[in-house]
């Protein structure tokens, strides 16, 4: 199955690279907080539409939350769960990466303006 290249919008992976000790402005010293860091975003192309959780949720998982749906013409994308998606100026966490024969699939939250997923503490 292929993507119609009318249906592709592009977006940028940014892939985690590990974390960083954050600094305080004030004194200049590590507060030992983890800040995560990712590497320069890549672009790609993909159809990004919102989540029918009847048609998907056995096959993501019943247990993984998701608002948006990436389809990839390439399912060898080197693209993984621990990095972001960011696509229309706002990020998603990668919920679950799964690849078929010809597609890539991909479960997305999208996150708040506190860098954490919608509805998570």
């Amino acid at each position: 199955m292929k993507l119609l290249k009318r249906n592709l919008t592009e977006f940028e992976y940014l892939a985690y690279t590990g974390n960083e000790t954050d600094i305080d402005p004030e004194t200049g010293l590590h507060t030992g907080e983890p800040v995560p860091e990712f590497a320069d975003p890549v672009w790609y192309e993909g159809n990004i539409s919102t989540a029918s959780l009847l048609a998907n949720q056995t096959f993501y998982g019943e247990d993984i939350r998701y608002t948006h749906v990436l389809l990839m013409d390439d399912p060898d994308a080197e693209i993984d769960e621990s990095g972001l998606i960011r696509w229309n100026g706002d990020l998603y966490d990668i919920r679950a990466v799964r690849p078929s024969q010809n597609v890539l699939n991909i479960a997305l939250r999208k996150q708040t303006e506190d860098h954490t997923a919608e509805d998570e503490p």
